[in-house]
């Protein structure tokens, strides 16, 4: 007998004791996320549990910086309590770069920089770049990344994954609840994210023996090794092979599968969950992946087009990850290779704008992405355009045509495109929502509010498609599937903006003669 992780079970990634995703990894970010919103999240909820509880209640609050485990405070208290310690050293890296930007280098106007290196707190010593921007006045820096991954503030002993089942398809929103066990049903392990044993467990087809030996590689005895047994179950018999027909399959949200001529590619991986009664029928989930994933492609360095928790589970099945090249190294645009391979990815790719890459049976262009990240100076992002054959589709994400001429030079390049895929959340989130934590200083309320994580709205998607011309256009990105509630807060009725803008897209393509549709969970387009 083999056994094989049940269908119904995440398995969620930690890092220092929260939901993992990308801005958690680098030590220097953390830090700040850490100091700047989590601390501030657990302690109003010591203060004050109901007042979260209450929030959690209210659709509006959705999204908010409320812990959704509030009758667990003894729980939450007593790790907040024990890992005080630990939480110095990221404290001591936060001091670190809160001087060097408050009290450094507001110092200096335009002499040279070269007394800054003597001037450094030890946590960034040898570990940072300075420099003047182009007015030649105004002092800034970059990391040195693979030296900061090198430091003692990067610690993967605070990395660990919690293995849970899941009863319905949507889930609670995950970023600002500590990830303890809350529950008879959850077990949190110690282990690197970039652990092979995490492998092991998602490949599945394990001996009893093997198994065994995995509860006991991951340290697990007695009642927590039975626990750990019980997420497995015998591996289904081989189900018919696959078929290898070319298809180009929307997956949900903005993930969307293709395999053209042999080759399979995944784009922006987020997978629903399966084997729990009462889950959405049409879903396209993990059990539906080939067993090999060729190219998996990145647009951005946001949690619902990088979700780790997805990353990690089909890591063993990924060849190449293409991704937006970046060339900052700042608080606000950490390089996503550098992310990637600390996840244990081995083949990583950064790609620049306009660049063309052969992947096996197609071509893979890079194309600008603007907008959509509350005007910071964030490198890392891109729109994919494959060419499979004769035919060209797009996965713009959430670009956003803020400049109405871009489009237009873009097709002056690479032509028309057959089928565009286009994100139209059109009115997003504030930019703190994201970003807040790596300010030097919060924004007031209105600037905030006028820098809103933004897709196309209608007239700006309209541009897009008269520009690229396309027989086929596609709505996407929109967080409507509901198990996308674990990392966006998105309330949709036929009356939102979003709605009322990809509404008028659909049906300006359609006036014009071709197929648009707004997509929600699983749906097999022509390729």
């Amino acid at each position: 007998m083999r056994y094989s992780l049940r269908q119904d079970i995440a398995v969620e990634p930690a890092i220092a004791g929260w939901y993992g995703w990308s801005y958690l990894l680098p030590p220097q970010t953390l830090a700040r996320f850490v100091h700047n919103r989590f601390d501030r999240i657990v302690e109003s909820y010591l203060d004050d549990p109901q007042v979260h509880a209450a929030a959690v209640r209210q659709r509006r609050m959705h999204g908010g910086p409320w812990i959704h485990a509030h009758e667990h405070r003894d729980a939450i208290e007593a790790w907040y309590r024990e890992t005080a310690p630990r939480r110095e050293r990221l404290d001591e890296l936060f001091e670190a770069v809160r001087c060097l930007e408050e009290d450094i280098l507001p110092r200096h106007h335009g002499e040279c920089l070269d007394p800054v290196y003597q001037e450094l707190p030890a946590a960034l010593a040898g570990r940072v770049e300075v420099f003047y921007g182009r007015d030649n006045r105004t002092a800034d820096y970059r990391f040195v990344e693979p030296l900061m991954y090198a430091s003692e503030y990067y610690d993967e002993s605070w990395q660990q994954v919690r293995f849970r089942p899941v009863t319905e398809d949507a889930r609670e929103f995950a970023l600002t609840t500590p990830m303890l066990e809350y529950g008879p049903e959850q077990l949190l392990v110690d282990v690197p994210l970039n652990s092979p044993l995490l492998d092991t467990v998602f490949r599945g087809r394990l001996t009893g023996a093997e198994l065994d030996d995995l509860a006991a590689r991951f340290g697990l005895d007695g009642e927590r090794a039975t626990r750990f047994a019980s997420y497995f179950e015998p591996t289904p018999a081989a189900a018919a092979s696959a078929s290898d027909e070319d298809v180009l399959e929307y997956v949900g949200h903005a993930c969307v599968f293709a395999r053209h001529r042999g080759t399979t590619f995944l784009v922006d991986p987020v997978l629903s969950y399966s084997g729990y009664p009462g889950g959405a029928e049409n879903r396209f989930t993990f059990a539906d992946l080939p067993e090999r994933i060729d190219h998996l492609l990145i647009t951005h360095n946001h949690q619902d087009h990088m979700l780790f928790e997805t990353l990690l589970r089909i890591r063993h099945r990924v060849g190449r990850v293409l991704v937006p090249k970046s060339t900052n190294a700042s608080l606000v645009d950490p390089g996503l290779g550098g992310i990637l391979r600390r996840l244990g990815f081995t083949d990583v790719v950064e790609v620049d704008d306009l660049e063309t890459l052969s992947c096996g049976s197609a071509e893979v262009v890079a194309l600008p992405f603007l907008g959509e990240h509350g005007d910071l100076r964030i490198r890392s992002k891109t729109g994919w355009l494959i060419r499979f054959g004769e035919r060209s589709v797009l996965f713009a994400a959430d670009s956003t045509n803020i400049s109405p001429t871009m489009y237009a030079k873009v097709a002056e390049v690479i032509g028309t495109v057959d089928t565009v895929f286009i994100g139209m959340e059109s009115i997003g989130a504030a930019a703190s929502w994201i970003y807040g934590p790596l300010y030097g200083e919060p924004l007031d309320r209105r600037t905030d509010q006028s820098r809103r994580l933004n897709g196309s709205n209608f007239p700006q998607a309209r541009e897009i498609v008269d520009a690229l011309e396309p027989d086929e256009v596609y709505v996407y990105a929109m967080g409507l599937e509901p198990w996308m509630g674990v990392v966006m807060a998105v309330d949709y009725d036929e009356s939102h903006p979003a709605i009322v803008d990809s509404d008028l897209l659909v049906r300006h393509v359609q006036d014009k003669g071709g197929t648009a549709e707004r997509l929600h969970l699983r749906r097999t387009l022509r390729l």
